[in-house]
């Protein structure tokens, strides 16, 4: 017969332990690194010297640069999970515009856009500030460019890129919160502000 090694006492009880010690250990680092993160990100959101929060100083050039390139892609179909000119969703077009003209790189979704910069009041909103709409369970999904007399413009569903009016009355109720992500110079931009608005009426349309 084949002599059978035993095991020595404790052995077994002790790779066990080791096992499980390794698991806490695991799980204990795990743990304090995503507490880390969550706590960095939380300084990030209320300490107001916080580059997560303060908005982005842009020349008036660059700033003009962004709604001089929006006029380019009005009309440009929507196209869910589009990034390009060939179709945008809402967040993919914000997100390609302040890329193109700003040099800025926002987050991805409409939600983690809201996340970041400064919350601004709708009655405090300047022209190049983010506005969120919120669906019926109150969840943000939806963000446009805000452009100045209450003009936003967006990615619409059914009309591609396009202006809409903030007090129009679908928009008006679904309204959820401004994002100050630029610092802009308004006065030096307003020229070509007006020259966006031109011809457009109350609610973005052709006049």
């Amino acid at each position: 017969m084949r002599p059978q090694h035993k095991s020595r006492p404790g052995s077994q009880g002790l790779k066990t332990l080791v096992v499980f010690c390794a698991i806490v250990v695991s799980s204990l680092c795990s743990t304090a690194s995503l507490r880390a993160e969550e706590s960095a990100t939380e300084i990030a959101r209320t300490d107001p010297s916080s580059d997560f929060l303060a908005p982005v100083r842009h020349s008036a050039a660059s700033v003009q640069n962004l709604f001089t390139d929006v006029k380019q892609y009005l009309g440009i179909r929507y196209r869910f999970g589009g990034q390009t000119p060939s179709g945008f969703d809402c967040s993919g077009f914000v997100k390609f515009m302040f890329s193109r003209s700003l040099d800025m790189e926002l987050p991805r979704s409409s939600t983690e856009m809201s996340a970041i910069g400064t919350k601004v009041q709708r009655s405090e909103l300047k022209p190049g500030d983010l506005v969120f709409f919120r669906n019926a369970k109150n969840r943000i999904n939806h963000v446009g460019i805000f452009v100045g007399n209450n003009i936003f413009v967006h990615s619409s569903l059914s009309r591609g890129i396009t202006r809409d009016n903030l007090n129009e009355s679908y928009f008006n109720s679904r309204f959820a919160t401004g994002v100050r992500v630029i610092d802009v110079p308004e006065k030096q931009m307003q020229q070509e502000i007006e020259s966006l608005l031109r011809d457009y009426d109350e609610n973005g349309n052709p006049s």
